[in-house]
């Protein structure tokens, strides 16, 4: 798999929001638009797998569940308001399908789970692709692709404030999705940042 393939597995960190009421069930809500816990579920076991092996090959612990949680809801956050923006918009993005190698290579990192994992690839290309258009829109001509999609990705920034994004605060994170709390899991608490080591904190804040 090539290494633009593997960037989409990439974490997004480009987000702004305002809490407000979310829908029962829900973990994000973003104008009608309801993110499902599922959703995020099932995006965070990918990257628990995806970072499980990292850690392993470098020699690390435990890997923080919450954090991959917290992720894993900015990452379909940031998708879906790159949707409503390309809608609004009327742009024709165009993603390049995956590989039979692409998807064998993926059935080999991610065994039973690689259904979620193709979604996941699929789902960060399309923001990428969203990313890359806005960036035409604004930037100067002769620029490459890699910093045009670094210039969209601002470009998206700026605008999601626009949009009535709602968060439920259990994930751990404040109206500007600046961490608040350590928590990233419906069954503990949030609070104070825990400067425990992830793998002597409780089984419900560890990627397993």
């Amino acid at each position: 798999m090539s290494k633009t393939r593997l960037a989409v597995l990439g974490l997004a960190a480009l987000l702004l929001a305002g809490c407000g009421p979310v829908h029962p069930g829900a973990a994000a809500v973003v104008g009608d638009t309801r993110i499902p816990m599922s959703d995020v579920d099932d995006v965070a076991s990918v990257y628990c797998v995806a970072s499980k092996q990292q850690a392993q090959q470098g020699g690390a612990g435990s890997v923080d569940s919450a954090a991959l949680r917290r992720q894993s809801l900015a990452d379909l956050l940031v998708g879906e308001i790159a949707d409503q923006i390309a809608q609004e918009r009327d742009l024709t993005i165009e993603v390049p399908a995956l590989t039979a190698e692409d998807k064998a290579q993926l059935e080999q990192m991610f065994g039973d789970q690689v259904d979620e994992a193709v979604k996941l690839v699929e789902r960060n290309q399309r923001t990428s692709a969203i990313a890359l258009e806005l960036g035409r829109e604004a930037a100067p001509a002769g620029t490459d692709e890699e910093q045009l999609v670094q210039a969209g990705q601002q470009l998206l920034a700026q605008q999601i404030a626009e949009f009535d994004v709602s968060v439920d605060p259990r994930f751990g994170l404040d109206e500007t999705i600046q961490q608040v709390s350590e928590s990233g899991s419906l069954s503990v608490p949030g609070g104070e940042l825990d400067a425990t080591a992830i793998e002597d904190r409780p089984q419900a804040l560890q990627c397993t």
